[in-house]
């Protein structure tokens, strides 16, 4: 299985950033390569809640459903995905800290399960990296975006 993580700390009150974490229909303003992000599920997001993300993988259009499986308010959440393509499970962990919040994403997935020992080579050899890098890409975006919102 592989992993990717990635944090930052973030000059906003945590209560501020897990309101934006929760904002799914804006998290494309601020999350790498997603185009669009909507809730599926009515009533209060959290626990139960299913969204879609849309998104490209390489050339290829693709909608991803997600399921919030964990919603522990302003510490900690967790998303999973059944995805055929890039099954995987995110965790988003917040801690206050003096002057902001430390933002962890942590990241566990598969490569195209399928595949079978070429999907952990691959995971290996170049996703784990490249999904760190695109954590840390996110999260840069999210500072951004926060900083933009409180101006």
């Amino acid at each position: 299985m592989g992993h990717a993580e990635a944090a930052r700390i973030l000059n906003a009150p945590p209560q501020a950033v897990w309101d934006c974490l929760n904002d799914i229909e804006h998290t494309p303003e601020w999350v790498s390569g997603l185009a669009a992000a909507e809730v599926k599920t009515p009533g209060p997001y959290g626990a139960g809640s299913i969204y879609h993300d849309h998104n490209r993988l390489g050339p290829f259009p693709q909608e991803t459903p997600w399921q919030v499986t964990a919603f522990e308010p302003v510490t900690r959440q967790v998303h999973e995905s059944r995805s055929t393509v890039l099954p995987s499970t995110m965790t988003l962990t917040l801690d206050s800290v003096p002057g902001g919040t430390r933002v962890r994403f942590s990241v566990e997935y598969r490569f195209l399960p399928r595949l079978g020992p070429v999907s952990r080579l691959f995971e290996r050899v170049a996703m784990d990296r490249l999904l760190g890098q695109v954590l840390k890409q996110n999260l840069a975006g999210l500072d951004a975006y926060l900083r933009n919102k409180a101006t």
